[in-house]
């Protein structure tokens, strides 16, 4: 302890200052005293004339040096605010307990669980507030991190005894709705812990309600743990799925008793923004209850169930959910080819692809149009804007020979080489075609072009998209290795993307949804936002999202799916850093200084002598009356 003067009470507490040396400032009340003593004091006294008074003044001048020293409020008040401020000058400061000692590292749980309402507001709340009572703690020698766990953690101040930055920083912290990571927390934790040199150990202080928290144990050094949340009693959609049936479409709910109690609720289902059914179900605790709706409207976008009344809710966000009708996404494929088992395959087993086989160009072609062709060694009329795979020579290309030096030379980046390894391919003659400027070749042997890909535009043009293999598929080894299945796959899925966005139909909050640059999204609130090359990751609202993107409209929801969040039962006694909140902790003490109180007494004492001595005491000037 540093300082000159300490006493310690019965309880442990102790005082002590700073700064010993401002008491010589004491000294300042003797030149004060002395001007009392040395100014002439004088009376008011009303006369008919100052005639005879005037040799009387002179005498007493002539024969009195110092002057008897009288009662005076005045000068009472100014000892007062010096002994004040001389005592403020030297810091003076009290050792109380604390939580507080030397650097502090504040772990906040922002997870979706501190959203529970058991404590009021909410238990994130509780624990800003018990937060705030850290920072009020914080003495002039300590300096705090703070660092909110969610999903993503992140230090909202590093290292500062500036109380007003915490406080701010604090006071845009909000709860996530995702899990907390908590590895990553303990990670940061460590690293600031360790920021700064020093004379004492850091103190990690950990509030959470310990739902999911046992990472925790991860923590080394000096942790306390502070609970937050006093019950688990929690109601939840737990699943909502929708299925196909001979009547349309069936919903099927779970819903979920995680808490202690058993309880009634009211659960209600809408197709979009339409009521289809409400019912009320008894759920016995730590059980579940299922509900099937029948008859939906197949065209219906999406479904919500809700959770409308129960008893024992602690956890709204876990009260809603959605799903988005999946429509048939199916591609349409006509397949021309003499016979090629391989193709055929490759072709069978790519999901929501239907493939119509014909080996001549009139057979089984139903005047709708295809959404691509695969022509293998044939040729037929094709529409406008047709998106083909040409596999062998072509009519509508022109060749002039072969060469069967194919060794792989190189590969240009391409969405039709995903993955695909070229080098082990042999063929024994391809020919050479003269391809149009806008057909561009992908790969290159060392005796010429192994294949090609390019896109034609125009509303009028005779293709869109176009890949040719300009070699035939029993001249080589190709479909024998590894890159076919793959080479296939990459190439129906370039000439013709599967119908919408090819989006998931749900994901959790937080998460980046693949979605195309420049597509509109309109939000659960209604905002709509752009998509930028990012990808989209404002999944922060709950609820059905809306994607337009040139002509193709899509959907996606985001719903919380995560029972254990759900299960917000808290953990008082969770073990953190090898100790539990109920182990023996020794006690701490902070210095709580009290300089700033002090200046202030000094400052009101001044005013009021400054008060009295321009306007004076009411009964002062009636004794002198």
């Amino acid at each position: 302890m540093r300082g000159g003067l300490h006493e310690t009470t019965a309880s442990g507490e102790s005082m002590n200052i700073l700064n010993p040396i401002a008491l010589v400032a004491a000294l300042l009340a003797i030149p004060i005293v002395l001007l009392y003593l040395l100014r002439l004091q004088r009376r008011e006294q009303t006369v008919s004339s100052t005639l005879l008074w005037r040799q009387v003044i002179l005498d007493r001048e002539a024969n009195t040096l110092w002057q008897r020293l009288r009662r005076n409020l005045l000068l009472l008040l100014q000892l007062l605010t010096l002994a004040f401020l001389v005592f403020a000058l030297t810091r003076p400061y009290l050792n109380l307990p604390s939580t507080l000692s030397g650097r502090i590292v504040v772990l906040l749980d922002g997870s979706a669980s501190m959203r529970a309402t058991d404590v009021s507001p909410t238990r994130f709340d509780a624990a800003k507030a018990e937060v705030r009572k850290l920072i009020d703690e914080l003495g002039p020698n300590n300096e705090m991190s703070l660092i909110l766990v969610d999903g993503s953690p992140r230090a909202l101040a590093s290292a500062t005894t500036n109380k007003s930055e915490l406080n701010a920083a604090l006071d845009v912290a909000q709860p996530s709705l995702a899990a907390a990571n908590w590895s990553a927390g303990v990670a940061l934790a460590a690293a600031a812990a360790g920021s700064n040199s020093t004379d004492n150990a850091a103190t990690t202080l950990i509030l959470s309600d310990g739902v999911n928290a046992d990472d925790l144990q991860l923590l080394t050094g000096n942790a306390r743990f502070i609970p937050i949340g006093v019950s688990g009693d929690n109601i939840s959609i737990s699943n909502l799925s929708l299925r196909k049936t001979n009547r349309g479409l069936a919903a099927f709910v779970r819903v979920t008793n995680t808490g202690s109690q058993d309880d009634r609720v009211l659960v209600s289902v809408h197709s979009e923004n339409v009521l289809l059914d409400a019912r009320t179900l008894n759920i016995p605790a730590g059980q579940s209850v299922s509900w099937t709706v029948n008859g939906i409207d197949p065209l219906t976008a999406w479904v919500r169930a809700s959770i409308d009344q129960a008893n024992h809710n602690a956890l709204p966000v876990d009260d809603v959910a959605y799903v988005v009708n999946a429509k048939d996404a199916t591609r349409r494929a006509l397949l021309l080819t003499p016979g090629n088992q391989f193709l055929e395959q490759a072709l069978a087993v790519l999901p929501n692809l239907q493939v119509t086989r014909a080996i001549t160009p009139s057979e089984q072609v139903d005047g709708k149009p295809y959404d691509l062709y695969v022509l293998d060694g044939l040729s037929m009329t094709l529409p406008a804007r047709a998106n083909v795979l040409f596999i062998g020579a072509q009519s509508i290309f022109t060749t002039s020979g072969s060469f069967s030096n194919t060794a792989f030379v190189r590969a240009e980046q391409h969405p039709v080489l995903e993955s695909v390894d070229w080098r082990p391919v042999n063929t024994s003659e391809v020919r050479r075609v003269n391809t149009p400027a806008w057909l561009k070749p992908v790969i290159e042997g060392q005796g010429g072009r192994l294949l090609f890909a390019g896109e034609m535009t125009g509303e009028n043009a005779p293709f869109g998209r176009v890949v040719l293999i300009p070699f035939e598929l029993r001249r080589s080894d190709l479909p024998l290795q590894v890159a076919f299945p793959i080479l296939i796959a990459n190439t129906i899925e370039w000439l013709a993307p599967p119908q919408g966005l090819n989006i998931p139909a749900s994901v959790r909050p937080g998460d980046v949804v693949a979605l195309p640059r420049d597509a509109i999204v309109q939000l659960p609130d209604g905002n709509r936002v752009a998509v930028d090359q990012r990808g989209f990751a404002q999944t922060d609202q709950l609820g059905v999202y809306k994607v337009q993107f040139k002509d193709v409209n899509s959907t996606f929801a985001v719903v919380f799916s995560n029972p254990a969040e759900s299960k917000i039962t808290p953990n008082p006694n969770l073990q953190v850093g090898g100790v539990t909140p109920s182990s023996e902790v020794k006690p701490q003490y902070s210095q709580r200084e009290m300089w700033g109180w002090l200046a202030v007494v000094a400052l009101l004492l001044l005013m009021a002598e400054w008060w009295i001595y321009q306007r004076g005491l009411p009964v002062l000037r009636r004794k002198k009356l």
